[in-house]
């Protein structure tokens, strides 16, 4: 789906948590992908401004049991600062944000809290950007397949800064004459798209030629990249739609951080889920729509 400037940045403007989404007419993963890279750009301006007062951070929260209100980062980077102002390392971070349940019961809570609800920053949250780009690359392939083309991915040429399907030489498809296709499953606003120009696009462009990118999750009007109008596949509404939908008929008790992680990681080929209450509380916040049957 393509949008205007002036509708991508109403959007935008009204765009503030993953609540909002019911509000709007639009697919949920272009809402998802955009309220993201909103929040994302947030933190990189202002991360800075926080990341060297961590004993402020220790000092407030030992006193109040709370976050200041001026830390104003995702759920998951304000318990980073302050479990570094612990003297706790990247390692042991990384190991918590997995294992709450390692550390006393108050920061345990506090810790289960952010991951649950972090949508950007959290293992879950990474898990589902590394999913959803893989099924973009799936859509690609099964296309690719179906058309009789053949291509190499990007493990295959074994080098640096290769797109993610190449081809030996350059060939006619969706009215292009292309060399290679690059999958993000992104929104491709202007800052978004300049920065993958700047990083990756010109240097395939140098080294190979013309080639296609495609925006899975929408992109502005007038930009020289696709919004996936061109791929029909099934697999394109798990992208767009964020569904999942939960059987009541088999309930699972199992740790709902671990279940809402493995629920996404099976998400490219399975459609409906065992019900845990709490996993589905955390599967809507990650920004799915979800079903209960």
């Amino acid at each position: 789906m393509m949008l205007s400037i002036e509708e991508y940045l109403e959007l935008r403007k009204n765009l503030n948590k993953v609540s909002d989404f019911d509000r709007f007419n639009l697919p949920r993963g272009i809402l998802h992908a955009i309220l993201m890279q909103k929040k994302v750009e947030n933190v990189k301006r202002k991360y800075h401004l926080f990341s060297c007062r961590t004993k402020e951070i220790l000092e407030f929260w030992n006193e109040k049991k709370r976050f200041p209100e001026w830390l104003t980062l995702t759920p998951v980077l304000k318990v980073r600062l302050l479990l570094k102002a612990m003297d706790f390392s990247t390692k042991q971070i990384n190991k918590v944000l997995r294992n709450p349940n390692e550390l006393d019961e108050e920061l345990s809570k506090l810790v289960y809290d952010a991951v649950s609800r972090d949508f950007i920053y959290s293992p879950i949250a990474s898990r589902l950007q590394s999913v959803l780009g893989k099924i973009g690359e799936k859509i690609i392939e099964e296309k690719l397949r179906s058309l009789g083309i053949k291509f190499k991915t990007e493990k295959e040429l074994r080098m640096q800064k290769t797109p993610d399907f190449f081809f030996d030489e350059p060939l006619e498809l969706f009215g292009k004459k292309i060399r290679w296709i690059e999958s993000k499953a992104l929104f491709a606003d202007l800052k978004t798209f300049e920065l993958y120009m700047r990083k990756q696009i010109s240097k395939y462009q140098e080294l190979f030629g013309e080639g296609l990118v495609v925006y899975w999750r929408g992109c502005l009007r007038g930009l020289p990249v696709s919004d996936g109008s061109e791929f029909d596949e099934d697999l394109k509404k798990k992208l767009l739609e964020m569904r999942l939908f939960i059987s009541k008929s088999e309930e699972v008790d199992e740790d709902p951080l671990r279940l809402a992680e493995k629920f996404i990681g099976d998400y490219m080929t399975k459609d409906t889920f065992p019900y845990n209450p709490e996993a589905v509380r955390i599967l809507k916040n990650m920004g799915f729509k979800v079903f209960i049957k």
